[in-house]
This record gives structure tokens, sequence and C-alpha cells, in this order.
């Protein structure tokens, strides 16, 4: 019989990459849409880990599954740490057009270096862990590549030379800062068996 977790998100991309990690545990993973949830958790919190916290606390009011919330960002040194844990909410309008807006911000700016954070927050009855993920690597002049989703096709890997846009799924999840913090969390789950 098959174990359900929550995911608490509408973002298609970011459950197909937890799918291709916790399916092969023998999860059956839902989305908000799957348990009918309409409700939206706020993004309360000055870091990472605060917003994934509160989110965990909000959608556990909505099921009786275990839970995965996640919070991610991007921070670029020479802007001091922006975008930041306004990642999803500094700019209105689709992914392409918010990274634009970004590389327009940055058109004089030669210090390119950036980071990628997760924080995954998994919270099952009383238990609530942490798994974070970062990833290092350079803000590229301009978009490259058509897989992925968010920054991905601005975010540089320098030792490859080409954006995670560029990279294939498989791939990406190797190296990535949301596939760091899930590799945690496959491996938790496969050392105490949580359902």
């Amino acid at each position: 019989m098959f174990k359900k977790i929550l995911i608490a998100t509408r973002n298609r991309g970011k459950l197909e990459e937890y799918r291709n990690y916790l399916n092969p545990l023998g999860y059956d993973l839902l989305d908000l849409d799957d348990e009918g949830i309409s409700e939206d958790a706020p993004e309360e919190g000055r870091s990472f880990t605060e917003i994934a916290e509160s989110k965990a606390h909000f959608y556990s009011q909505f099921t009786s599954h275990a839970l995965i919330t996640d919070d991610s960002g991007l921070e670029i040194p020479a802007l001091d740490n922006f975008p930041g844990v306004k990642s999803n909410r500094w700019f209105k309008g689709s992914n392409q057009d918010k990274n634009n807006a970004l590389l327009h911000r940055m058109r004089n700016i030669s210090d390119r270096r950036a980071v990628f954070k997760t924080v995954i927050v998994y919270r099952h009855k009383k238990t609530l862990v942490r798994f974070e993920g970062q990833l290092y690597g350079t803000i590229s002049f301009k978009p490259k590549g058509n897989m992925g989703f968010g920054y991905d096709p601005i975010f540089n890997i320098p030792s490859e030379n080409r954006t995670l846009a560029e990279f294939l799924l498989i791939e990406k999840n190797k190296i990535s800062h949301r596939g760091i913090a899930m590799n945690k969390l496959e491996s938790y789950l496969r050392k105490y068996k949580q359902t």
C-alpha cells in the first residue's frame, strides 16, 4: 500500500522533482489540488527556514497526511542578497519577465556570484525535520535553455558553462539546491520509514 505525503505546492516543476526522488521509495505524492486545498499559506518569516516552517504549520490544518513544504530562493551578494526570501514575490509577471527584470537590474554589475538556497520541512504528527541545500553559481548575461523553471535559465554553473535550464532533470537533481536537500530528506525517510 502506498504511503501518502502531501507536497504543499501547485508548482508542477517542483512536484515533478519530488516525485523523481520519492516515488521510488513507495510514496504516493499528492499536491494541494489533489487534496482539494484552495487556500495558500501566507509566506511569513525572515528566512527560508521560518517561511517553510510557517507553511508546514498552516497546511497541517487541512490534512492528516505527512506533508512537505519548502522555501527556496536566489541570493545575489552584489545586490545585498536580493531577491532572497522575496524571490517568488518581488516581481509580478511571468518567469521570463522576472528573469529579464533581474538581468536588467544587474546590467552594470560585474560581480555575478549567486547562490540558490532551499529549506525543506517534513512534518508528520509531532515530528518536524528540516533539510537544507545550497548551490553556488553565477548569474548569466542572458537567459539560456528551456528546461527547468523559475530562475534556472539565468543561473549559470561555471564548471559546466551552462545554466540549470540546460540540464536534464536527472542531471539537475544531482547538483541542485533542492536536489541536495531532497537527498537528505530521502535518506531520512529511508532510515526512519516515515508514513
